[in-house]
């Protein structure tokens, strides 16, 4: 019998230090307390990890950590004197292209124009003389030079037939007798020559002449046409096209060379800020942690039958144990969609009171008096 009441009695102990657990427990969430209205948290604030797409060598550290900057602030400067060359690399192409599409789309000049219709005119000219190649003039010119030049052959072939009498007389010197046949050579020499020019004027030109002549006019009249017309509408959008494309890579360039200097995107304190002048950063790696001011709040946990007197927009009054005379101001700014348990087991339909949701409150901390990580007792207003 003893041992019966003993088992009992350590029974009952038992049951009530789980009891005194699962309040303790509850407790500990902020709810199970008599005024069911009070609720404990931690004081929790966004995080900005900020980094740059670029990377590369930093220049300067512009901030330091627990240091407290403004939205747009530079945090640190990279090395962009490589990127500086090519945002003017850039310019001049977007210069260059500009210029070829203002010349495409203006056409060509009058005087490109006339010195294009001289070019043809002067195409047809030599093809006209080739064709009427040689004139009459110059016909009769070439048969009286030929006659003249059979006549001065004919003397100096008489005179040459005395001096070689006088020379086998002993008359004249060989000095003499050679000069008299070196004049004789030459006359004769002068006048196969102007036989030859009658013959190829006789002839007049050659087709291969004609046929070159011919091209060289059709090449002069389509070079004047180009000009007439003007360029073509696939030239001018072939233009516009490597315009634009300059213009894409310079926008680009300067997007670059923005994120060549790393600024804080809101009022923040520097957290981590770890990189010195000289180190050598990839891209899209994490220079600096901030944490928001104005982002701070207090997640607490919300038992599911008391889910129903909550609502987003419902004030709240914070206090901790830092400054335990004060009261801070806060708002409900979310209410989770999904609830969890705890303890994880689910036994019996009372311990539904173990679903809970977790509610964030938003908390006016203008001062900058809380910090993350602070404990906070939150009591919600009806």
């Amino acid at each position: 019998m003893k041992k019966k009441l003993f088992r009992i009695g350590l029974g009952v102990m038992l049951l009530g230090a789980l009891a005194i657990g699962t309040n303790c427990s509850r407790e500990s969430l902020g709810f199970g307390k008599k005024d069911g209205s009070v609720f404990s948290g931690t004081i929790e604030t966004r995080e900005i990890r900020v980094g740059s797409k670029v990377g590369g060598r930093v220049e300067a550290v512009l901030a330091q950590e627990g240091q407290e900057v403004t939205a747009g602030q530079p945090l640190v400067r990279f090395d962009v004197a490589e990127l500086q060359t090519q945002q003017a690399q850039a310019q001049a192409r977007i210069e260059q292209q500009q210029a070829r599409l203002e010349k495409l789309l203006h056409g060509a000049r009058p005087e490109e124009k006339a010195q294009a219709r001289a070019a043809t005119e002067t195409a047809r000219a030599s093809l006209d003389a080739v064709k009427n190649w040689p004139r009459p003039e110059e016909i009769e010119q070439a048969r009286a030079s030929l006659a003249a030049a059979e006549a001065d052959l004919k003397n100096a072939e008489a005179a040459f037939e005395r001096t070689k009498q006088l020379r086998s007389t002993g008359d004249i010197s060989q000095q003499e007798f050679d000069a008299g046949k070196f004049r004789l050579e030459n006359l004769r020499a002068r006048r196969d020559a102007e036989k030859k020019k009658l013959e190829l004027l006789l002839n007049g030109s050659r087709k291969e002449d004609i046929r070159a002549a011919e091209e060289k006019l059709r090449q002069a009249q389509e070079a004047e046409h180009l000009v007439q017309a003007g360029p073509r509408s696939e030239e001018i959008a072939d233009a516009r096209a490597q315009l634009a494309e300059a213009q894409a890579r310079l926008e680009q360039i300067k997007v670059q060379l923005a994120e060549g200097e790393v600024k804080a995107p809101a009022a923040a304190t520097v957290e981590v800020l770890s990189v010195r002048p000289g180190d050598l950063l990839i891209p899209n790696q994490s220079i600096a942690r901030l944490l928001e001011k104005d982002q701070i709040f207090v997640r607490v946990y919300i038992p599911e039958p008391q889910l129903g007197l909550v609502k987003v927009g419902q004030k709240a009054r914070i206090k901790v144990d830092s400054f335990a005379d004060r009261t801070f101001d806060g708002v409900i700014e979310q209410i989770n969609t999904q609830g969890e348990f705890t303890p994880r087991n689910i036994q019996s339909r009372d311990e539904r009171n173990h679903q809970v949701f977790g509610v964030k409150i938003r908390i006016d901390n203008r001062e900058g008096k809380l910090k993350a990580g602070m404990a906070a007792d939150v009591t919600l207003e009806k």
